[in-house]
């Protein structure tokens, strides 16, 4: 006769289970707080660098690429799901940083791999769906000067395009890596499940 055992999560399980939609819901309010103001950043995936900070890189990505899946169903139409791949690319940059010791406050030396890293070569991935999916051309953030600027001296749309994300994207992300260094290095060690 065999015998069942319920396993219940506790703590720190429970507390990846509940980042999810902790994630999706933070990275949310994050990007209407920024697209209200106007500011020059997308503000919106903070709250993925945190989740894989805490609970590990597959918590964040699911909690990132929820968020994206929820703005494309109700605000910026079906298509847009495709920018959830960036919040999983963000779960998974933000987990190899953790791994690669650029994630240490108390030397902020050690922070600058991971903003040039996400400056430059993550937004070639944001860069590329951008053009396949809707088209190169400026953006509603006020870095479009640099597109526009880019554009006139050079000609080439896609260098304009790339320079425009990268300049979005060094500011953006920069404050997004702080913010959530900050904010997980606040919860108490015994929530964390992602192993440093």
């Amino acid at each position: 006769m065999s015998e069942s055992r319920e396993v219940v999560p506790t703590g720190a399980k429970i507390m990846a289970i509940v980042m999810i939609p902790v994630i999706a819901g933070l990275n949310y309010v994050t990007g209407v707080i920024v697209e209200t103001l106007k500011l020059p950043i997308w503000g919106d995936t903070w709250a993925t660098m945190l989740g894989t900070l805490i609970s590990g890189v597959w918590v964040g990505a699911i909690g990132g690429f929820l968020y994206n899946l929820i703005m494309a169903m109700t605000v910026w139409g079906l298509p847009a799901w495709i920018w959830g791949t960036c919040n999983i690319a963000i779960a998974i940059w933000s987990f190899m940083f953790m791994k690669l010791g650029w994630d240490d406050l108390k030397k902020p030396w050690k922070l600058i791999p991971a903003f040039l890293w996400l400056g430059f070569i993550y937004t070639i991935q944001c860069t590329a769906i951008g053009l396949y999916m809707f088209g190169a051309g400026p953006s509603a953030k006020p870095t479009a000067v640099v597109y526009f600027a880019v554009l006139s001296a050079t000609g080439n749309q896609l260098l304009a395009y790339y320079l425009q994300n990268v300049a979005t994207e060094l500011i953006d992300k920069s404050v997004s890596w702080v913010l959530a260094l900050i904010v997980a290095s606040r919860v108490p060690k015994r929530f964390i499940l992602a192993k440093r």
